[in-house]
């Protein structure tokens, strides 16, 4: 049987600089870890990408580009076959400023696999309220159509940060508070599921330590996921706070056990947990 594929998925926030210990950090994290497949989300500047691709020589790299200010970086161990990158632009949802999917394809012995690196819109405008789930809906869509193409269920996946937070205009009257994290994530698990054209998407999202973000003013939120076909299998990740088993690892500032650790991490690094999986291959 092939050795599980490993895949990492990463919001540094804003990524702009080499010249501090956040890139060494972040490289060798990843080294760490060892992915063959890795998303990094908000980079900020072109040296960093330079930085990434001198680090990492034996992965083929590819960034976003556009109008928008925070990029997509997505790599892959040059192991596999058929590599291949592009840019979807039906995830701007209408506005050249918002981040494209990254959508990174290959080949692995006799299966091909599709992976999705997205970063969600977010805000507190009536807009913002609807761009997430409209590229949840392109996501599902896309799904579907590999599905049909194919002939069967593909070997896919979504990861990033879906900035599922909550959302509410600005205003303190309860009324105002339309969403929250538990419906968007309700959402998102419903249309994976429904039948539209007469297909359904057949994913799911995996399982993982509830919190993958930390703000010293709002504390422990769940931003980020990983979504897969929901024939994939995935190898356990034992949780190293709890001890349980998880199909996600996450790691990062999650790792510190007080505030003032935790904070003075997200201060320098980064204030997303990273995301760690290995897929077993079909």
């Amino acid at each position: 049987m092939p050795s599980p594929i490993k895949i990492l998925s990463w919001n540094i926030e804003h990524f702009r600089t080499v010249t501090t210990d956040k890139a060494p950090t972040v490289a060798a994290v990843i080294r760490s870890l060892d992915p063959d497949v890795f998303g990094l989300y908000e980079i900020e500047a072109a040296l960093v990408y330079d930085f990434m691709v001198t680090h990492f020589p034996d992965y083929s790299l590819f960034i976003t580009e556009g109008q928008q200010t925070q990029e997509v970086l997505v790599a892959c161990r040059n192991v596999f076959q058929g590599i291949k990158f592009e840019q979807r632009h039906e995830f701007r949802s209408g506005s050249p400023n918002l981040r494209p999917g990254a959508f990174l394809t290959f080949k692995q012995g006799a299966d091909y696999f599709g992976f999705l690196f997205l970063h969600t819109d977010s805000g507190s405008g009536a807009v913002d309220f609807g761009n997430p789930n409209e590229m949840f809906e392109h996501t599902f869509n896309l799904k579907r159509k590999l599905d049909k193409l194919t002939g069967g269920p593909t070997n896919f996946m979504l990861l990033g940060d879906l900035n599922t937070m909550g959302l509410k205009y600005p205003s303190e009257r309860k009324s105002d508070e339309i969403a929250d994290t538990a419906r968007e994530l309700a959402f998102i698990d419903r249309e994976s599921q429904v039948k539209r054209n007469g297909a359904k998407a057949q994913m799911r999202r995996l399982t993982k330590p509830a919190g993958t973000h930390f703000s010293t003013t709002y504390g422990i939120s769940d931003l980020d996921h990983i979504l897969a076909a929901d024939h994939l299998q995935f190898v356990p990740q034992p949780d190293p706070v709890t001890g349980a088993q998880f199909e996600v690892k996450l790691g990062g500032w999650r790792e510190f056990p007080t505030k003032p650790q935790r904070e003075a991490y997200t201060a320098t690094i980064t204030d997303h947990c990273y995301l760690y999986c290995e897929l077993q291959a079909p």
